[in-house]
């Protein structure tokens, strides 16, 4: 159930030039891999949803890319302010029970996808993970992600870190095509991820939200079940009900 809280911020920490992890002291059961928050930025009116990219009994950290207004005044918050934040939003990934899965991410993307990785490692499934970037400058985050899986792929568009093309280049290389698969990142990215895969798939969409938990209809997709809203309905869709 939505619930809007007060959370205290630990910290804010900057961890390449444009992206931040923001680390929160507050309620923590309602976490779900795939499940979001809308943080109130100050001085702004609508919140912006983040995904939960990690959490313990007593805190949550969020994965933030400097993108426009609001993360950049996000990004002076200082330890021990509060930030008013609606909580326990969105749906959850649901595991897959084949023995050999992929995940594909895009930069911040990783937010949406890092404990879904941790839990399907925790059932013994062989999981290959592909993360994208632009360039060496943009990577981050890997050594928690080396901890969670074996087989893990960076990928970067101009090969001055990993392997050099897109994570579409990459899955066509090592022939993952027809793995069940994960995926979270720009719209452009998914789609092209959608559209190499043979096999089924989820996709935790992003879209620019009002409310956050399906009033205002501001999310709103045609899928082929009719339209369907991005942040109640989703964020997470299986990709039989895509119209891409």
């Amino acid at each position: 159930m939505n619930r809007l809280v007060n959370y205290e911020v630990l910290k804010n920490t900057k961890i390449n030039q444009t992206t931040y992890i923001l680390e929160l002291k507050g309620p923590t059961s309602w976490i779900n891999p795939g499940k979001f928050l809308n943080i109130q930025i100050p001085d702004k009116y609508l919140k912006r949803p983040m995904s939960v990219y990690d959490w313990n009994k007593n805190s949550l950290k969020v994965l933030y890319k400097l993108i426009g207004e609001g993360t950049k005044i996000l990004s002076t918050i200082k330890p021990k302010q509060q930030l008013e934040i609606l909580t326990d939003l969105g749906n959850t990934y649901t595991l897959a029970k084949d023995k050999k899965q992929l995940i594909v991410c895009g930069g911040c993307g990783m937010g949406s996808v890092y404990r879904l990785a941790s839990q399907l490692t925790a059932k013994k499934i062989d999981i290959t993970i592909i993360v994208g970037f632009k360039t060496k400058a943009d990577v981050f985050v890997l050594n928690e992600w080396k901890k969670v899986c074996k087989n893990l792929i960076i990928t970067t568009d101009d090969g001055s870190y990993g392997f050099k093309g897109t994570v579409v280049d990459a899955i066509n290389k090592y022939k993952l095509n027809n793995l069940y698969y994960y995926t979270c990142g720009s719209i452009n990215l998914m789609k092209a991820v959608y559209k190499c895969m043979k096999s089924e798939g989820q996709l935790s969409l992003e879209a620019r939200m009002g409310c956050g938990f399906g009033a205002c209809m501001g999310c709103t997709i045609e899928t082929k079940h009719g339209p369907k809203r991005i942040c109640a309905d989703g964020p997470i869709f299986n990709s039989k009900e895509l119209l891409w």
